[in-house]
């Protein structure tokens, strides 16, 4: 094993732990993949940036391939030699806490915040070996909605379901209890964590990169998503079953084929062959791959003419906002932090979770939502609202908080 404590670097070249004075944030997730995206790494991402200024010392210790330490983005990053998880081969799991303990020796956290409820909570309490330290939880993923329901309609498994269910709202109180906050992006999370027993909880929304996501001048259609006369309806994100595309695809299917818009599916995942298979017996879904280059998100933004947003366990809803910014209307479930996201944008049409046939009145009304006017509601609304500035001198305010209160102690 390498030892990290003697590796760390630093934006500024330094190798040691800095002065008192300064304030060590240190992230610690296992949900970071360096070969797919996602909301967790964004976020990441963009909390480097913001945190790169003086005063701050940023790390983020997240599994890999091997145990290094590199500059990343103006923060230090730290990848833990990591198995990888079977059932979702772009992640591994944190599982070595005597290496986050060379982590937290070198780098002296003041605060540290943990971005995954499973193993990682655990494990920051053994590497901390009794030492008080505040620590943060971020409730990035809904546990409900996205690990404990099996997404199956069979009576004799509705039990299960019901057993699921109940094992995970006691397992989000006790996890999230033991933690001196509690962090989440949307009211209506908020409302639920406090529901469960969850105390300490703190609300603080996500931002958008709004100088990349933004509405494109001469913007004239996407080479693959063909203009047919039909709107364009699109969906970017994993294709898993928490996301309900199989609700989006009985909706759409449910309307004439000239009533339907034509409905393109970027990404991948666990599903995608069975989508893939749904796509080929319905009329106007087209199934694209996965894509990494912001810009060419971008431009399939800018050539669509609405967004769907089926999962109902989105705690933010990263694309959402990615989709306001670029002067996209929405048409999302009414379920999960989506709603939060679209309210008083006037630029948005929601459906019952579960409900095909409202997906289908939905995809309707959205022929109403595609011209100019509701695409600059859109992106004002995101503008607005969706300021990453803003979430971090919020984040930073729930840090000096814990951070006094552990003082006093």
């Amino acid at each position: 094993m390498v030892n990290v404590a003697t590796s760390v670097p630093s934006a500024n070249g330094r190798r040691n732990a800095s002065a008192s004075s300064e304030l060590s944030v240190v992230d610690v997730t296992s949900f970071f993949s360096t070969s797919a995206s996602g909301g967790v790494r964004t976020y990441l991402t963009e909390k480097a940036r913001s945190l790169g200024r003086p005063g701050i010392r940023h790390t983020i210790v997240v599994p890999g391939e091997t145990t290094r330490m590199d500059e990343w983005e103006g923060a230090t990053l730290a990848r833990i030699r990591s198995p990888v998880i079977p059932f979702a081969p772009a992640y591994r799991q944190l599982v070595d806490w005597r290496a986050l303990a060379d982590v937290f020796n070198a780098v002296k956290p003041s605060v540290i915040e943990v971005g995954s409820p499973f193993a990682d909570p655990f494990l920051v309490r053994l590497a901390l070996g009794g030492r008080r330290v505040p620590v943060v939880g971020f409730y990035h993923a809904d546990l409900v909605r996205t690990f404990a329901e099996p997404f199956v309609d069979h009576a004799v498994l509705s039990p299960l379901r019901v057993v699921l269910r109940m094992t995970a709202r006691r397992g989000i109180r006790s996890i999230y209890n033991r933690f001196d906050a509690t962090v989440c992006a949307s009211s209506a999370v908020a409302r639920e964590l406090r529901s469960l027993g969850v105390k300490r909880v703190h609300e603080v929304p996500l931002g958008v990169d709004l100088d990349t996501f933004r509405p494109l001048e001469g913007a004239n259609g996407h080479p693959l998503l063909p203009q047919n006369g039909a709107p364009v309806a699109l969906f970017v994100g994993r294709f898993c079953p928490e996301k309900r595309l199989d609700v989006l695809l009985d909706g759409h299917a449910l309307l004439p084929r000239d009533e339907r818009p034509d409905l393109f599916l970027v990404g991948d995942g666990n599903i995608r062959n069975s989508i893939a298979a749904r796509a080929r017996d319905g009329g106007r879904v087209t199934l694209l791959p996965y894509v990494s280059d912001r810009k060419e998100l971008v431009r399939m933004y800018n050539a669509a003419d609405y967004y769907v947003a089926p999962g109902p366990g989105e705690t933010f809803g990263l694309s959402i906002g990615e989709a306001l910014a670029c002067g996209l209307p929405v048409l999302c479930v009414a379920r999960g932090a989506g709603p939060d996201r679209i309210e008083g944008s006037g630029a948005g049409e929601l459906y019952r979770h579960g409900d095909p046939a409202d997906v289908a009145r939905g995809m309707r009304a959205m022929r109403r939502r595609t011209g100019p006017e509701t695409r600059a509601r859109a992106r004002a609304h995101a503008e607005q609202t969706m300021d990453w500035s803003v979430t971090f001198e919020r984040l930073l305010a729930v840090y000096q908080r814990v951070t006094s209160s552990s003082g006093k102690s």
